[in-house]
């Protein structure tokens, strides 16, 4: 695994945040309100998995696409989920300012890229996230993830 991505940006504390939308929505007690949460939310550290990493070290115009595929993310754009996979994105930022279990699939903007290596993952776990290609055989991640060597995904991709 290759780390992509890592913020080294300086984590608001609960106090610094309450106070900001105390006075800047002139609300008492605003962790009471939906979406409060989601002042706390950020990315944690990214890492390139399996084939993807290895196609990343013989092709120099992938880095750059997954680059933009963190972004995209960043501003809610998921790719092609599933409607609960879009949804328990959106609650687990917006309801518990994290990234935990949530899902993006990409293609690659290139179509060189994308036609000769095909459809890319963007997964979290507990505390990282995960690039891989969608034909990534994922078991002993899963397994290792959900403390459950027989924990099968919704989507499966790989029949191996």
């Amino acid at each position: 695994m290759r780390l992509i991505y890592h913020d080294d940006s300086k984590l608001l504390s609960y106090e610094e945040v309450y106070k900001d939308c105390q006075r800047g929505y002139g609300i008492k007690e605003p962790d009471k309100v939906s979406g409060f949460m989601g002042f706390f939310y950020r990315l944690p550290d990214i890492y390139v998995y399996g084939k993807l990493e290895q196609w990343m070290d013989n092709n120099v115009k992938i880095e750059p696409e997954l680059q933009k595929f963190i972004e995209r993310f960043y501003h809610e754009d998921y790719g092609f989920v599933t409607r609960s996979e879009s949804d328990l994105n959106l609650e687990n930022r917006w309801l518990c300012g994290s990234t935990i279990w949530a899902i993006a699939r990409y293609n690659f903007t290139d179509e060189n890229l994308s036609h000769h290596y095909g459809g890319i993952v963007l997964e979290f776990f507990r505390e990282y996230g995960l690039f891989y290609s969608i034909e990534e055989d994922m078991r002993e991640i899963y397994a290792k993830e959900h403390n459950n060597p027989y924990y099968k995904q919704e989507l499966e991709y790989h029949n191996g």
